[in-house]
């Protein structure tokens, strides 16, 4: 008997193979990872500031176990979201669940934090630059390249940045490994012990920056429709264990970091430094092997801004095509690298008055963002089922 042919069955097959080609140019879940890996490594030196330090104590190299905690559940509710939507961006999912007028809105505000948040990690580029090897240069000159750098990045596509990325992973775990080892040895136990129960308020309040720091995680999926993302119970499962992994090594690597500085120096000397971790190595004199490290980590300094700017400047360019509904969002990175120059000059007159902007605004704009609106959007998208 003869069997009529369906048109359909074309299409379909035609879609299927359509998107089984795309999927291979996406990212995987651990790249991304290690893309907010480097940026959250790079957050980190902004974290203790004068400004910030207020709040740093004997016992804060142990907060970053506790900020952890809120983050998990983050995690939790991020999948939730994704399941729902797999392979799509956070900008068509909010847009799904809260329609057009209020999803534009909500679009907005991310979009202008990020351009602040850019601004202020770019600003603080420059400046650690003229305050560490080169006084006599304008920063202006620093940050300049760097977003040159940046918008050339995102002007290619995330696939050859993230595995750019993923080469750098093992080779800064390994540098940073080794310099850990050669810092260790100068830690001096009595600026970490002891510790007792009225540490507790402190350690809660030095968790704060690193739960701001850390929840724009949330950020990453922005990115969702260039990850690959199967659908199935395993690879979902597969997908939170990946995350949660790399978040925890992101804590072990604040951990370290954090435990060198105040064991090292101790936390009342920390809060008074702007480059404590720079500081780090630049005080410890052996036989010529720590100037290699010092070069080393302002290398690791520069690389992890870079990353870190061109992540951010990705995810702007996804809020940007959504946004304003244009095709190649790619072709205004360049106007876009322009703005966020005039706004590193309008965010404060010198670092003091970033310092203050970050830590008493856009530290907590990122809370109510990154952490607070998960959960605003999970329960919207509950009651109007479109989760």
């Amino acid at each position: 008997m003869e069997r009529n042919f369906d048109y359909k069955d074309l299409s379909n097959i035609r879609d299927t193979t359509d998107t089984t080609h795309i999927s291979t140019r996406k990212i995987s879940v651990r790249q991304i990872m290690i893309l907010f890996f480097f940026a959250s490594v790079s957050g980190i030196t902004r974290i203790v500031s004068p400004e910030s330090g207020k709040i740093i104590s004997k016992a804060s190299w142990l907060s970053s176990f506790i900020a952890v905690l809120p983050i998990l559940l983050l995690i939790a509710v991020l999948n939730r979201i994704i399941v729902r939507y797999p392979e799509k961006s956070l900008s068509q999912i909010i847009e799904t669940v809260f329609g057009d007028i209020f999803g534009k809105i909500i679009l907005s505000l991310f979009f202008i934090h990020t351009l602040f948040f850019i601004a202020v990690f770019a600003r603080n580029f420059g400046e650690k630059f003229i305050s560490s090897i080169f006084p006599n240069v304008a920063p202006s000159f620093f940050i300049i390249i760097l977003l040159m750098f940046a918008v050339f990045a995102v002007r290619r596509n995330i696939e050859s940045f993230a595995r750019f990325a993923e080469f750098s992973f093992i080779i800064i775990c390994a540098g940073f490994i080794i310099a850990f080892l050669i810092a260790v040895f100068h830690i001096n136990p009595k600026n970490l012990y002891p510790v007792t129960y009225y540490d507790v308020a402190p350690i809660l309040q030095s968790s704060v920056p690193l739960i701001s720091l850390w929840s724009l995680l949330t950020f990453s999926l922005f990115l969702g429709d260039n990850i690959r993302y199967v659908g199935n119970a395993h690879e979902n499962i597969h997908s939170v264990r990946t995350v949660t992994k790399f978040m925890l090594i992101i804590v072990l690597f604040n951990f370290l970091a954090t435990m060198l500085v105040i064991g090292i120096f101790n936390a009342e000397t920390v809060s008074n430094m702007s480059m404590p971790y720079f500081m780090v190595f630049k005080s410890i004199k052996t036989s010529g092997l720590i100037q290699s490290f010092e070069t080393f980590f302002i290398i690791f300094w520069a690389f992890t801004d870079f990353i870190m700017i061109s992540y951010y400047m990705f995810i702007m360019s996804k809020i940007f095509t959504t946004l304003f509904v244009v095709a190649k969002s790619r072709l205004f990175m360049p106007v876009i690298g322009f703005v966020i120059l005039m706004l590193i000059y309008i965010i404060g007159e010198n670092n003091f008055e970033v310092e203050y902007f970050y830590t008493n605004i856009l530290s907590y704009s990122s809370i109510i963002l990154g952490y607070i609106f998960p959960f605003i959007l999970l329960a919207v998208g509950k009651i109007r089922r479109r989760i």
